[in-house]
């Protein structure tokens, strides 16, 4: 009995470190910092299309989360109009033909994502060197390049220098200095 209890309390530990992110703080916070990249302006004119990710059975989330993405208003990043679409991943070729038919920006992955899917979606990031945004501290520390977790009840930055450089993201010195850096 006493090992149950033990594996709950570990479970309950785990949940509490994973707390939720509150898009509504976050993500307004996560476009701004893409502003302060130093390549911004020559990665593109026109929409910023950000491509919200998830496998096929996490449509549900997926659909949560463009419900808050539409609530919070932003509506431009750096006078560039903002338009979120929602697809479901497949595979890496499923998801570079919605890159190229939106013209993607940005890849958002909604969380809870499996590693190997995230994997292969930070792979074809780099192919088509394009920001790749999470929503928890698991996905920045393995994969994408920035992402925002929350510090208590404020987003925190987190950018991932290495997946950074990979594609050719270089953020001013004041948004490192208030970020948490992965090395």
């Amino acid at each position: 009995m006493p090992f149950r209890w033990g594996f709950l309390a570990l479970a309950l530990i785990a949940s509490a470190a994973r707390a939720d992110v509150d898009v509504k703080a976050a993500l307004p916070v996560l476009l701004k910092v893409l502003t302060y990249d130093t390549n911004f302006d020559s990665r593109g004119t026109g929409p910023f299309v950000v491509l919200v990710t998830s496998e096929p059975g996490a449509s549900a989330q997926r659909s949560a989360l463009m419900g808050t993405l539409k609530e919070i208003g932003v509506t431009e990043v750096k006078k560039r109009p903002l338009k979120f679409v929602a697809i479901d991943f497949k595979d890496e070729a499923q998801l570079q033909g919605e890159i190229d038919k939106n013209k993607a920006s940005a890849l958002l992955v909604v969380p809870g994502t499996p590693g190997p899917a995230m994997k292969s979606i930070w792979d074809v990031a780099q192919d088509n060197q394009l920001y790749a945004l999470g929503l928890d501290a698991e996905s920045v520390q393995s994969y994408f390049p920035v992402g925002v977790t929350m510090a208590g009840d404020k987003p925190q930055i987190l950018i991932n220098e290495k997946s950074s450089k990979a594609v050719g993201v270089r953020f001013e010195t004041v948004v490192l200095r208030m970020a948490k850096v992965i090395q």
